[in-house]
């Protein structure tokens, strides 16, 4: 009997294994000529990566940051921990997907790139 559930285990698993795969690789064929950049995206972002992240956010305007924190909202409430009473957001990049953080983490670099040194909106934080 033990041996007869673990083959139908086995077979599951091989078959959901193998559509993964599939998905994995039509995402990357899709995301065109990949470079560091794209193969980055396809996985888990990194500590480095969640450290920049919440650094670069204290350099953004706080209408960029206005910007992510709906970009957050939208796509993935979850991530975000709203404290009315005092107008703060809190960011849980750890909460946030893959794919999502990559974008953010993106316009938050470009939004920071070219106008260095501009105050962050008041309470933001982050909790990694």
């Amino acid at each position: 009997d033990f041996y007869i559930l673990a083959e139908n285990m086995s077979k599951k698993f091989e078959d959901k294994f193998t559509k993964i795969e599939k998905d994995l690789a039509s995402s990357a064929a899709a995301g065109g000529g990949g470079g560091k950049k794209k193969s980055a995206a396809s996985g888990e972002p990194t500590l480095e990566e969640k450290r920049l992240f919440a650094k670069n956010l204290y350099k953004i305007s706080k209408e960029d940051l206005g910007k992510v924190v709906v970009e957050l909202d939208t796509k993935c409430p979850s991530a975000l921990t709203k404290n009315a009473v005092e107008d703060e957001v809190e960011i849980n990049v750890d909460l946030v997907s893959p794919q999502l953080f990559y974008e953010v983490a993106e316009f938050v670099k470009n939004s920071c790139g070219g106008g260095g040194g501009k105050k962050k909106a008041a309470g933001a934080k982050r909790k990694a």
